[in-house]
């Protein structure tokens, strides 16, 4: 289980799997996410599996608890999201990223949580698919308010 001391190795494989998706990364993206994992590991909003090799950590899969209005049946408030499942590219094709993907929804139902949902990059779509996970339609739009005026 990743701890806070881990904070800048999860920065740095987050960094790996957003510019997976074909993101940018924005300037000064290592410091604040390492700040935010580390803060978030210690507070208990996020929680992280490293798959190691040699004593160096090779693969990463997380889970991200938000807080959701309950329905009836998933009364818990809470809702899992998978965050950062990403191997090191020269160890990708073993199976390390499906085996920590189902380690922390393992560790979800533990929890008593009902759903999870993730982003899926179309590397990891495969093994999503296996897992159980739909595709669903995304209502959800984005507006940045930096200089927006109504």
């Amino acid at each position: 289980m990743a701890t806070p001391d881990d904070a800048a190795l999860l920065a740095r494989f987050r960094a790996g799997m957003v510019t997976g998706f074909g993101v940018a990364l924005e300037d000064g993206w290592e410091a604040c996410w390492t700040a935010y994992f580390a803060e978030a590991l210690t507070d208990g909003r996020y929680w992280a599996l490293l798959a190691e090799q040699d004593g160096a950590a090779v693969a990463c899969a997380a889970l991200m608890f938000l807080p959701v209005v309950p329905v009836p049946s998933d009364p818990g408030g809470v809702r899992a999201q998978v965050q950062g499942v990403y191997t090191v590219p020269e160890f990708r094709g073993r199976g390390l990223g499906e085996a920590l993907t189902r380690k922390v929804l393992r560790e979800a139902q533990r929890r008593g949580l009902k759903s999870a949902t993730l982003n899926a990059a179309p590397l990891g779509q495969g093994i999503y698919a296996r897992l159980g996970f739909e595709q669903v339609a995304a209502p959800e739009m984005r507006l940045k308010l930096d200089g927006w005026a109504p």
